[in-house]
């Protein structure tokens, strides 16, 4: 009999006015628990999580598809502005950033700095040119701002840097080739120059018209003919021509040799520099023997300002967070407080 009373009783249905009921009871364990909660989320908000500021970059870029240079035009790399502004998180990039902001590399990573950086593309309805904003994140305002200072400094230097890696690789490769291919047809018109001038030294250079017609049997038909004794050898003159042609042509090819070795010179010493970059991270403005592809292609259109306030923790609401958790967990407590262990009393 005590049996059926206990499970009738165990599986009796609560009312609401009963939850309410044993809340109210528990108000003062709610209201600490809550208390607590929001004050320990406070505490470390506002303590221990450090704050984060956020310094803005507004970039434009415009890239074309080839560049001219002096050494002839370029056909670039890379064909879209989102894969140019993606490389402002290239680990060579972020390599350069963390030494010149001096950061300690055993606690800043080239990983953890990428993820301190956010591209966001805005709308713009010019497809030819894109508008990107840049979100970089940093412990306080005056370190937000210079960390995107450095950054997009080093950003502009990488893609000329890379622009001008391609072109010098490229024209290296161009010129030597064509200096190659020069000095074979060089080898040959001189080759040409050599026979053609032996050959006008045994043509005469005129030819006697009267010792012409003597030899001839049929004299008499021809008697009507005005008979000169010396007149220019066609030959000769022809061969005269075709050497001046070729002398010519000597000229050009020996203009265009001592050119593309200038032009060779040039580009090596350019790709020194460039090899000297990578290895050192030092690297001079480019000169105008490679012109600066971002010059007129990539926009800063302000430069970065220091974060008037800063972008988290926002303390309220992780107070308020904090607050409605220790709500959830006291209501539970006070629940299970006052029907478990009591009816376990019981």
């Amino acid at each position: 009999m005590s049996n059926n009373n206990y499970s009738q009783d165990f599986y009796e249905e609560i009312s609401l006015q009963d939850l309410f009921m044993a809340l109210w009871k528990q108000k003062v364990l709610i209201i600490i628990f809550t208390l607590a909660a929001a004050m320990i989320s406070g505490i470390f908000s506002i303590f221990i999580l450090k704050p984060v500021y956020h310094a803005r970059l507004d970039i434009i870029i415009n890239m074309p598809e080839t560049y001219q240079t002096k050494y002839g035009d370029f056909l670039l790399p890379i064909s879209t502005n989102e894969q140019y502004i993606n490389l402002i998180t290239s680990s060579e990039i972020l390599k350069n950033t963390i030494e010149d902001m001096g950061y300690d590399t055993n606690e800043i990573s080239i990983e953890s700095l990428r993820d301190r950086i956010s591209i966001v593309q805005t709308n713009n309805n010019n497809a030819g040119q894109n508008s990107f904003v840049i979100r970089v994140a940093a412990n306080n305002p005056q370190e937000a701002k210079l960390l995107a200072e450095v950054l997009y400094n080093n950003y502009i230097e990488f893609v000329d840097v890379l622009t001008a890696k391609g072109a010098v690789e490229y024209f290296i490769d161009y010129y030597s080739v064509q200096v190659s291919s020069l000095n074979v047809e060089l080898k040959s018109n001189k080759a040409l120059l050599e026979k053609y001038t032996e050959l006008l030294a045994s043509t005469p250079m005129t030819i006697n018209q009267k010792e012409a017609i003597d030899s001839i049997k049929s004299a008499d038909k021809i008697s009507n003919i005005v008979i000169m004794e010396n007149i220019i050898n066609p030959n000769y003159t022809a061969l005269e021509q075709d050497i001046i042609d070729i002398k010519q042509t000597i000229n050009t090819i020996e203009s265009n040799i001592d050119l593309y070795n200038t032009y060779l010179d040039e580009l090596k010493a350019k790709k020194a520099e460039i090899e000297a970059y990578y290895n050192t991270g030092e690297f001079n403005e480019i000169s105008n023997k490679i012109v600066r592809v971002t010059t007129s292609n990539i926009y800063l259109v302000s430069e970065p300002v220091a974060p008037s306030r800063k972008s988290s923790p926002n303390n309220f609401r992780n107070i308020l967070i904090g607050a409605v958790l220790g709500a959830m967990v006291s209501v539970l407590a006070a629940l299970i407080r006052e029907f478990w262990f009591k009816k376990d009393m019981q």
